[in-house]
């Protein structure tokens, strides 16, 4: 009882800590993105449209195709060059 006990406070603190780790990883994405807005705010209509894909991953783990004014548009930070 006690090592299922223990199993699931561990599996509780890995979860959170997954959840958790793209927020704080992303709090500041210069490094990546030079020109990125300090407030993200979702826009209504992204209509991005880029002639060179740029891939980037934002914090979602979703992977925008054109780059950060991409991820920026729709209220994420980016965490990475590439795909997620």
């Amino acid at each position: 009882m006690a090592f299922r006990r223990s199993l699931f406070i561990f599996m509780l603190v890995a979860m959170t800590a997954l959840v958790l780790l793209p927020a704080v990883r992303s709090a500041d994405d210069s490094a990546f993105c030079p020109n990125s807005p300090a407030v993200l705010t979702p826009e209504d209509n992204c209509n991005i449209q880029c002639f060179v894909e740029d891939p980037v991953c934002g914090s979602n783990g979703v992977t925008y195709g054109c780059g950060c004014e991409e991820a920026h548009c729709n209220g994420f930070r980016v965490v990475k060059l590439g795909a997620c």
